[in-house]
């Protein structure tokens, strides 16, 4: 594995500071995104708190029996609706397939367990499968200061990202304001001899504009540009791993990185949490204008509903 290092870029100059600061951390992004679309972020003023109380809670979730687990599923598939793309509740080892998502089929599943919920978890009606009884309440309630959280980070990150691609401050709100995000809580088991490989995650590339992730451990491996794979360091489980996913990388004309990565099984247990940040349905995804003066735009207008429906769906319908 290469000693090359995934950047690490601090957000407190940028919050607290002038609009000189605000700039240079945005460029410290846009160099990150052209070489390897990966970068740990600190300083983005969340509570530690937050993310500690999620992390505890999902520890006991994850302890419980599986057959209490098993209860946290829908009814009918891992998705509200046929025509749902976001994944609910609990989903067990091998059950999900990082080569499905990326359209390589008849390979090996990943050693991970899930629990994942939507922003649906702020809706009252709605029906998420949390254990129904005092412990799924609290585990609920933990979920939802740190859904916040993550918002408000990716938040300043689009802000950040507005100045970094010349764009109007508020260019990516009424764009992502009603996006079909989700949350994914994910326990890898340590190596077991029983295992047939170490593969907790298959490589793959996110369809996101964005994906933040949170992890007790290593075992994210990313593939630098010269084919090595390289991890993240991060100091605790409040240093969130950001990476460009393709939505971003087809709206910057393929300029920011779209980059595999894949989660390798270890010697202790591992527990991580992703954000994945997408746009609304009916956005229409086209390049940026600055990255279409000097080359002619690879995409055509796509509407990011089709362009995600496909990937989610090889993922989630086998």
């Amino acid at each position: 594995m290469s000693r090359q290092t995934i950047p690490n870029i601090d957000l407190t100059k940028a919050r607290l500071g002038s609009d000189e600061d605000k700039f240079n951390t945005a460029m410290e992004i846009d160099k990150a995104c052209k070489e390897v679309g990966f970068f740990v972020i600190t300083g983005h003023g969340y509570d530690y708190k937050i993310f500690k109380e999620v992390y505890e809670e999902m520890e006991e979730f994850f302890n419980l029996p599986l057959v209490e687990k098993n209860a946290c599923r829908l009814e009918e598939g891992a998705t509200l609706s046929k025509d749902d793309y976001t994944p609910i509740g609990y989903t067990g080892l091998l059950e999900e397939n990082g080569y499905a998502y990326m359209g390589e089929f008849g390979k090996p599943s990943d050693y991970v367990e899930k629990f994942s919920v939507s922003k649906n978890i702020f809706t009252e009606n709605t029906f998420i499968p949390f254990p129904q009884t005092p412990f799924g309440k609290a585990f609920q309630e933990k979920i939802k200061p740190y859904y916040e959280a993550l918002e408000g980070i990716t938040n300043q990150l689009t802000e950040l990202f507005s100045i970094a691609l010349d764009l109007p401050k508020d260019y990516f709100f009424d764009k992502i304001n009603n996006s079909n995000d989700s949350l994914r809580l994910l326990t890898y088991p340590k190596m077991s001899p029983d295992f047939a490989n170490n593969q907790g995650c298959a490589p793959h590339k996110d369809g996101t504009l964005l994906t933040l992730l949170t992890n007790t451990s290593p075992g994210i491996e990313v593939q630098n540009c010269e084919g090595n794979w390289i991890r993240p360091l991060t100091a605790d489980i409040d240093s969130v791993i950001v990476n460009i996913g393709d939505l971003m990388m087809r709206w910057s004309n393929d300029t920011y990185l779209s980059t595999p990565h894949k989660v390798v099984l270890n010697e202790q247990k591992r527990q991580s949490i992703a954000f994945f940040k997408l746009a609304n349905d009916d956005t229409l995804i086209k390049p940026f204008p600055k990255f279409c003066t000097d080359k002619p735009s690879k995409y055509e207008p796509i509407i990011y509903k089709t362009f995600s429906l496909e990937k989610m769906r090889a993922l989630f319908d086998k």
